[in-house]
């Protein structure tokens, strides 16, 4: 509702810009301060954009280059979906390690525990501790990437709606 009265009055202001005979003198500052204004509204809008593409990507298959060993058979494939946890298992993952409590901040142990939780919940006949003792370094290195873009662009939604209330 915010965006919208900002966006409204932004164009409200471009079209009585546009009205003003040519060589008429503007007020001084007015134009300047809302070209700031709209640089600085769609860089926001810009972030929230990315940070919502990001949040959607939470979910997905990781192919893995060494398969893992679950319950007598080779698992190949991990799907994933970090939007399904629910709070109790996000905290889990994330009060492990040293880095434990310091909210906006996630180490790679951290990552690694939220992604193994996360595609153990979506891929059958596997465990997070399946996944966090017998990953290999590279698809390990992908899982914690994978977690922490996740884990950034949800903190930085997470702060964008509470500024706004």
């Amino acid at each position: 509702m915010e965006d919208t009265n900002i966006t409204n009055a932004a164009e409200e202001l471009k079209q009585e810009e546009a009205q003003q005979p040519e060589g008429e003198k503007k007020p001084e500052g007015k134009g300047l301060v809302l070209t700031s204004a709209q640089e600085e509204l769609e860089k926001l809008r810009k972030v929230i954009l990315d940070t919502n593409e990001i949040i959607k990507t939470g979910m997905g298959r990781l192919r893995l280059e060494k398969p893992i060993r679950s319950r007598d058979h080779d698992v190949n494939e991990l799907v994933y979906d970090f939007t399904d946890m629910t709070g109790i298992e996000y905290t889990e993952a994330m009060d492990g390690g040293l880095n434990a409590g310091r909210v906006y901040d996630i180490t790679y142990r951290q990552a690694l525990s939220l992604f193994a939780k996360a595609a153990a919940k979506q891929t059958d006949d596997v465990d997070a501790k399946d996944i966090l003792e017998q990953i290999g370094m590279t698809d390990a290195l992908e899982a914690v990437q994978l977690a922490t873009l996740f884990f950034n662009a949800s903190t930085q939604a997470g702060r964008m709606r509470i500024s706004r209330r």
